[in-house]
């Protein structure tokens, strides 16, 4: 085998690594983007999730705090 034989054999090995290289990254991003578009799909049901575990807790608080007898609001 000659230099040129070689030369054209490296460059077409290092051509064959990029080509795999570029279809990783591009599987890759494309599988963020589908988590990204997930997301973005679900952005009202987690703020929904959010309210609700907010109204939870304060419930939570609420029932706790009229267990050790206190008083929120109304008259006394």
């Amino acid at each position: 085998m000659d230099k040129t034989e070689e030369l054209l054999s490296a460059v077409n090995g290092q051509l064959h690594e990029l080509l795999g290289d570029h279809r990783e990254f591009k599987r890759e991003t494309l599988g963020r983007l589908d988590n990204l578009e997930h997301d973005v799909k679900n952005i009202p049901d987690a703020r929904r999730a959010a309210v609700c575990a907010f109204i939870s807790i304060a419930s939570g608080i609420i029932a706790l705090a009229g267990m050790l007898g206190l008083k929120l609001g109304g008259s006394v």
